[in-house]
């Protein structure tokens, strides 16, 4: 075929996938970060998806997706997939037989009766679960890794982490809680519904998110968990470390008002001794790489020294159990 014929078919076949599933990437869109990208993007997919919704060619792609598995009315983000394990309640967990945990020192787990640990967040906090799950025994602790890229408060039409907590309390009934995210946060705040609620740059800003951040800790410990929320390392991009320790003040302060709440500090422990960024740890004499190649996450060795503070931490703030902690 001439090479200006098969220029033309695929041009043809890419007008043609861009109709047909106008409304699925107009969902994309409005759910991706405020700019020009966005914007242009909803200018050309609004227009389309409303004439297939008109001609009813919407109910067919629909079709096709829930043939396929898929949801077609699911949030860009996906959902969380809670493990579909009993729940023990026979009293050992010293809550009353599987009703809100007693304040006060982390129970101890049994070999019946595992500590049930989720880690929640970003693209962090994906690989933060990877490693806390081996920092911890499996034979007493049982850690649920819920991470989602590229998700944080900001834009619950993208990923509704509240939504996905209350789920998360309810059904797994965690006795830890690890919290970390943000790293997307830097946008506009918007609703469930997608309307914009408080434009990233203004005034209303900061206490609109730590207000957020608040209700999600609230949320977080409504059952009786108590919380290890680990803030944001330093980055490599200097132009971002006004905008990242905003957001850890944010985190602590929040951490201060809200009771089984713990605010573990990372841009301190991953920063050079000048405090300046780096992507080497330094502990005594020995140093090593600790950072990935895109100054934001971290590499086995990094993810590994981030779940033992976090273990520590629920250790000294919460009593976890040293027999917990792998060696």
């Amino acid at each position: 075929m001439p090479a200006g014929r098969v220029y033309v078919v695929m041009l043809v076949s890419l007008g043609l996938w861009l109709f047909l599933f106008a409304p699925d990437l107009k969902r994309n869109a409005e759910a991706s970060p405020d700019g020009a990208r966005r914007t242009v993007a909803l200018a050309i997919l609004r227009p389309l998806a409303a004439i297939g919704d008109a001609l009813q060619v919407t109910k067919v792609t629909d079709a096709v997706e829930r043939a396929l598995g898929r949801d077609p009315n699911e949030a860009p983000g996906g959902d969380i997939a809670v493990p579909p394990e009993t729940i023990p309640s026979d009293g050992e967990d010293g809550d009353g037989g599987g009703d809100v945990h007693t304040k006060g020192p982390i129970r101890k787990p049994t070999a019946g009766n595992k500590l049930r640990v989720v880690v929640v967040g970003d693209s962090l906090a994906s690989g933060l679960g990877v490693y806390l799950e081996r920092v911890l025994k499996p034979s007493l602790v049982r850690v649920s890794r819920q991470g989602r890229i590229s998700t944080g408060l900001a834009r619950p039409d993208y990923f509704d982490w509240p939504e996905a907590m209350s789920e998360i309390v309810d059904r797994f009934r965690p006795d830890l809680i690890v919290i970390m995210l943000g790293e997307n946060d830097n946008q506009a705040l918007r609703t469930p519904d997608g309307r914009e609620e408080t434009p990233v740059g203004t005034f209303e800003w900061p206490q609109a998110y730590e207000e957020r951040v608040e209700d999600f800790m609230r949320l977080a410990t409504s059952r009786g968990a108590r919380v290890v929320w680990a803030g944001l390392p330093i980055v490599s991009d200097r132009g971002r470390w006004t905008i990242v320790e905003r957001q850890n003040d944010v985190f602590e302060q929040a951490a201060d008002l809200v009771d089984d709440v713990a605010y573990l500090d990372t841009w301190g422990m991953f920063a050079a001794p000048d405090g300046g960024y780096t992507a080497y740890y330094r502990d005594g004499s020995t140093v090593q790489l600790v950072r990935e190649s895109d100054g934001l996450h971290f590499n086995a060795d990094g993810y590994t020294i981030l779940a033992r503070a976090v273990a520590e931490t629920a250790r000294l703030e919460f009593q976890l159990t040293s027999r917990a902690i792998a060696d």
